[in-house]
C-alpha cells in the first residue's frame, strides 16, 4: 500500500501554471528596483557636494566649529617666554 502511494506521487506531474512563475518575476522586479535606487543614490552623491555633505552630517553629525583665540601671555612678536 505504501509503495502504491509513492509510485502514484512520483507519476503525478507537478503543476506548472502561471501562479508558480509569478513569485520569481516579482522577486526579480524588486531586486532590479533596489539596484536602480542604489545606483541612483551613488550617482547623486558622486555628483553633488551638498547631497554628500547632508548624508555625512546625518551619519556622523554636523561639523563643530572651533574659534581660535591666541593665548593672552604673548608680547605680540610671537616669541613667548
Amino acid at each position: 500500500m505504501l509503495r502504491r502511494r509513492s509510485r502514484s506521487a512520483k507519476a503525478e506531474p507537478k503543476p506548472t501554471g502561471k501562479a508558480d512563475r509569478e513569485p520569481k518575476r516579482k522577486k526579480r522586479r524588486v531586486s532590479r528596483l533596489f539596484s536602480l535606487v542604489i545606483l541612483g543614490a551613488a550617482a547623486t552623491l558622486a555628483a553633488s557636494e551638498s547631497a554628500r555633505s547632508k548624508v555625512l552630517d546625518a551619519l556622523f553629525g554636523s561639523e563643530e566649529e572651533f574659534k581660535y583665540t591666541p593665548p593672552s601671555g604673548t608680547d605680540g612678536n610671537g616669541a613667548g617666554a
